[in-house]
């Protein structure tokens, strides 16, 4: 997998007469790890929330890492 895969692609026109490709794999990576950090976040209300720059660092730092080691099995 590579960071610019399209990652359930769309292809359909809008008004404007463009294209709509999906998420990109790395995008879509974050998105998933975001979740199950903040779903964990919240399950903890002992601790400050972070902030959403280092929740999203984090989360892509996470999908990088995912798709460099995915990248050594191709």
């Amino acid at each position: 997998m590579k960071a610019t895969d399209n990652v359930y692609p769309i292809h359909a026109e809008n008004h404007a007469g463009y294209l709509h490709f999906g998420l990109k794999a790395r995008d879509y990576i974050a998105i998933q790890a975001m979740v199950g950090l903040l779903a964990g976040i919240s399950s903890e209300r002992t601790l400050p929330m972070p902030s959403y720059e280092s929740i999203a660092e984090d989360c892509y730092n996470m999908a990088d890492a995912m798709i460099e080691r995915s990248e050594k099995d191709e």
